[in-house]
């Protein structure tokens, strides 16, 4: 029997449940598309070019580059600004998600777009700044991330909403979301980024600043910050998405140990949608995300309890903020403050190179011609997946072979082994490159992935030949003196 206690919330018609998951809806697209593209392009580089000449710059437009003093910095599609327009207007639309769609509303979405000129341009003389303070170093992705993040928050401000509560409390709001959003975007394009961008925006609906932080609270925290030098120390960065989405200063601890919570929570990782074998994950995620997103909004969020002020907080649990706030900073900047000397792998000068999708096709004088041999350079500082995880990022889903554990099958018919270059060694196995690259400082080395037709060889006997090829590929590197590390000129041999 219906009650009729007017007190008893009722659920909202269908069109104003609509309204609050539509902001869900706007952030997953903006998110999706913060890809750059490379038609973007001539909205910021005539200006930077006129700025450097209006200041007494010398400056050169080579297309794929711009020379810039002694400095050749890449132009590429990242630079045109379109993802930090897309960023900032995901912003400015989760922050606003609760306020009347009138004309203020739609001034501080639009007020996004100029604004982002304007923070592009600042942050490509950033990266130029860098680069000429610490020439020839370049910076790493994620400060190259950390650039955009610096400049996304001052400016999102402006789209920031009318409040009565604390003036800090909402800036450290900003600061997180800002943080999450800029982490997710590279990732949210990818097959998996639909489901795992709603997983995040879902994650980031359940996160406020409470009245006061309870003991629970504070023996979280401790446990947070101790996850972060853990994930700093062993360079685990794909694990600093989730790390800041459960801040316990924000994230509401009852939603995130529910089972719903905790399930949505591991969805946040991009990792749980590449499980080798199991196809099913996803379909399990888009059935949780879907309930999580219904029952969510199925009821109106009240903005006071939602968002409590701050000013409630003592001294300690304030410095505690502002200490969480340059945490934020960590998974921008770790990479970089525990940079150890980057190894330098390049291969035999006796082989012949062919560019292949992110890599080189390498072929040694004398190797078999039915195998190839991939030679894959790391991207940043983030260690390599193992094979079965890189493929599956393409949408291939690898099987082992019956005969030989470390010989895969694509499918497709073709067998295909890995070997890794780490640490002035060839290693065998992943399970051996991730001790070898576990602490900070340690470089990623190179991913070496050799590929053969079935119809030319079994199992076996490719990887047989995969081992000879990958033994004397490193002989070849050594004997030519060409090992990281190694400042001694290659002699030839006579």
């Amino acid at each position: 029997m219906a009650s009729n206690d007017p007190t008893t919330p009722s659920a909202p018609p269908i069109w104003e449940k609509f309204r609050w998951i539509l902001p869900i809806l706007v952030v997953v697209l903006l998110s999706r598309f913060s890809v750059a593209k490379d038609g973007f392009s001539q909205l910021s580089r005539p200006v930077v070019l006129w700025l450097i000449d209006l200041f007494g710059g010398q400056a050169t437009d080579h297309g794929d580059t711009i020379t810039v003093g002694r400095l050749d910095v890449p132009w590429s599609g990242d630079c045109a600004g379109l993802n930090l327009l897309v960023l900032l207007l995901a912003v400015a639309v989760w922050m606003n998600r609760r306020e009347p769609m009138g004309k203020r509303y739609w001034v501080r979405i639009f007020m996004m777009i100029p604004a982002a000129a304007i923070a592009n341009v600042l942050r490509i003389f950033m990266i130029i700044g860098y680069r000429e303070v610490f020439y020839p170093a370049i910076e790493s992705p994620q400060l190259h991330y950390f650039f955009g993040l610096a400049l996304l928050v001052p400016f999102a401000l402006l789209a920031m909403p009318k409040s009565t509560r604390s003036f800090s409390s909402r800036v450290f709001e900003l600061l997180h979301v800002a943080a999450v959003i800029a982490l997710l975007a590279p990732h949210a394009d990818g097959s998996q980024g639909a489901a795992l961008t709603i997983a995040v925006i879902l994650g980031l609906s359940n996160c406020h600043m409470p009245e006061r932080l309870s003991p629970a609270r504070l023996a979280s925290f401790a446990l947070w910050v101790v996850a972060a030098g853990a994930i700093a120390f062993a360079g685990m960065e794909s694990f600093w998405l989730p790390w800041v989405l459960v801040c316990p200063l924000v994230c509401d601890p009852k939603w995130l140990f529910s089972p719903v919570g905790a399930l949505v929570t591991l969805s946040s990782h991009r990792m749980v949608y590449l499980i080798p074998g199991a196809e099913w994950v996803e379909w399990v995620v888009w059935a949780i995300l879907g309930y999580a997103v219904w029952t969510k909004f199925g009821t109106h969020e009240n903005d006071t309890t939602a968002h409590p002020s701050t000013n409630s907080w003592n001294r300690p649990e304030k410095a505690m903020m502002f200490a969480t706030a340059v945490l934020f900073l960590l998974p921008f900047l770790s990479s970089t403050i525990l940079a150890g000397k980057k190894e330098n792998w390049v291969p035999p000068t006796s082989a012949s190179l062919s560019e292949v999708p992110g890599g080189q096709m390498v072929t040694l004088p004398g190797q078999n011609d039915k195998i190839g041999l991939l030679w894959y350079d790391s991207v940043g500082t983030e260690r390599h997946h193992k094979l079965e995880i890189c493929l599956k990022y393409r949408g291939v889903e690898l099987t082992r072979s019956k005969d030989v554990a470390d010989v895969f099958d694509d499918g497709k018919n073709h067998w295909m082994k890995e070997y890794y270059l780490q640490n002035g060694k060839l290693i065998q196995s992943h399970q051996e490159y991730v001790i070898s690259t576990l602490g900070p400082g340690t470089s990623a080395g190179v991913h070496l992935i050799l590929i053969t037709d079935q119809s030319s060889m079994s199992a076996k006997e490719f990887s047989e030949e995969a081992g000879k090829i990958s033994s004397r590929l490193y002989e070849m590197i050594r004997e030519e003196k060409l090992l990281p590390g190694d400042t001694s000129k290659a002699t030839a041999s006579k």
